[in-house]
């Protein structure tokens, strides 16, 4: 009997999965969950292999959680397992998705990220305004409750049109099964929550998958949901560019920036969208709507555009006094900035990671320099650089306490007990060697005198009155004793 691979068949070829959960435990690894799936990986990976070629695969149970930073928002996140997924989708349509969008839309790409989007806005202004010689407008908008008002059935409908073009591959039909229970999955009817219930206090209904009528919202935190969310809005960025005439335009998840130099332009081109938006179930939202002259400042995606030059948005600056001021408190607590040196400055350096990449060197200055850090805390630490990192002192590393702490257990331990032993010994009241009960170690070999150069170790429990004995016999022909220093300090022979 013949057999034919899966891939060859219109199934997921093994191979796909275990590259797939590769690429999800990257930077993962220390996690609970990516441990405990990597404990037993290889048969966790065939077991979801079979799964999905079966097509018994379901999702399993997401955790819910809010995070207040830098706004409050309900995350899921999903089961490791389910994760691998993700990336078995992302692995097989990321190519097409990339050819598919315009270069302007920064989220979930490959080196195209917030510092790529600030980057590129400048240009725009830039060019739009020649070189900051000529009146140019800068008009920016949001879209309300963006994740959660996403038609599911829309959303699918695309896709597979989408696929069915430009999918090339023989598990076409598969993938689309593996679309179909990740998109129409409501993680919201089979979760935990781990947070209080209180943290959902203040967060709006239409913030929320727990609100929805289950037809409509993604998860925030999936990776699939970063994608489609791309994908939904795509014909819109295709559509702002080319056809209603304003080459100046990107896209950073739903926060819009379009640039033209004619005012009234922008807002024509703002009902066109508000229009394109009404017909796929979404709406702009009415107080996020921002339509000002370059030289203004344009705050966009963690950064403010200036004309030759970005800031950092004051909201950053604000996360950073705040994380300060944490530590600086816990600073005060006995033997805190020795044991929690790396968490510091890890915190730190992930804000000076963010701020060098702008004009804020006096600010870093200010910062670290300016008594806003304990003096406690400079113990332990140093600036490294032109202010764009800070250090911990090689003796405070983690590595290095954990050495001290083993070698101070190995000193306090019993590691040496005394055995009997036939070894001779020099009687200290008539000079003449006698059997003793030397020191041995675990292997029962003699304990050496680590300090001393005898060519035979002597026993370490000698008295002082077999040194003197010892210094008589030193250098006395037939002598069995061959210290050559008759006290070397680490004993008292």
């Amino acid at each position: 009997m013949n057999y034919s691979p899966p891939e060859q068949t219109g199934g997921i070829s093994l191979e796909d999965v275990f590259e797939s959960y590769f690429d999800c435990r990257r930077k993962k690894r220390g996690t609970y969950n990516a441990l405990a799936f990597e404990a037993d990986y290889e048969r966790k990976c065939i077991g979801l292999w079979h799964d999905i070629n079966a097509g018994t695969y379901k999702p399993s149970r997401s955790v819910a959680f809010i995070i207040f930073k830098p706004v409050q928002r309900e995350v899921f996140a999903a089961d490791f397992r389910d994760r691998v997924v993700h990336h078995l989708i992302a692995r097989k349509i990321e190519p097409l998705l990339e050819a598919e969008f315009i270069n302007d839309s920064y989220s979930t790409r490959k080196e195209k990220g917030t510092l790529y989007g600030i980057r590129r806005v400048e240009g725009f202004v830039r060019e739009c305004s020649a070189n900051y010689t000529q009146d140019c407008y800068v008009m920016k908008l949001d879209i309300r409750s963006f994740f959660m008002n996403i038609s599911k059935e829309l959303l699918y409908k695309r896709m597979d049109t989408f696929l069915r073009e430009s999918y090339r591959e023989n598990d076409l039909e598969m993938l689309l099964y593996l679309l179909r229970e990740t998109i129409f999955n409501c993680p919201e009817k089979n979760c935990v929550r781990r947070c209080p219930v209180s943290h959902w206090k203040g967060l709006p209904r239409n913030k929320s998958l727990f609100h929805t009528d289950g037809k409509h919202g993604l998860p925030i935190g999936n990776l699939t949901s970063q994608m489609a969310g791309n994908f939904f809005l795509s014909p819109l960025d295709h559509l702002v560019t080319e056809q209603w005439g304003v080459p100046f335009y990107g896209r950073y998840v739903d926060d819009m920036v379009l640039v033209h130099p004619c005012r009234e332009h922008l807002l024509t081109v703002r009902e066109r969208i508000r229009e394109w938006l009404a017909a796929n179930g979404l709406t702009l939202h009415p107080l996020k709507m921002y339509l000002q002259h370059y030289s203004k400042g344009i705050p966009y995606v963690g950064g403010v555009v200036k004309p030759g030059r970005i800031y950092i948005s004051n909201r950053t600056v604000g996360y950073f006094y705040d994380a300060l001021s944490h530590y600086n408190r816990l600073a005060q607590e006995p033997g805190y900035v020795e044991t929690h040196g790396e968490d510091f400055v890890s915190s730190v350096n992930s804000y000076l990671g963010q701020m060098k990449h702008f004009a804020t060197y006096n600010l870093r200055k200010k910062l670290l320099l300016g008594g806003c850090i304990a003096p406690e805390w400079w113990k332990v630490i140093y600036v490294s650089g032109h202010l764009e990192k800070i250090v911990l002192k090689k003796q405070y590393t983690a590595r290095s306490r954990m050495q001290r702490s083993m070698h101070r257990e190995i000193m306090n331990c019993q590691l040496i007990k005394k055995k009997p032993y036939d070894g001779t010994g020099i009687d200290s009241q008539t000079g003449k060697w006698k059997q003793r009960n030397l020191v041995l170690n675990e292997s029962g070999h003699v304990f050496p005198c680590l300090r001393s150069r005898c060519v035979r170790p002597c026993p370490p429990d000698a008295l002082p009155g077999e040194a003197q004995a010892a210094q008589r016999w030193q250098g006395s022909a037939g002598s069995r004793f061959s210290c050559r220093q008759p006290a070397c300090g680490c004993c008292t022979h």
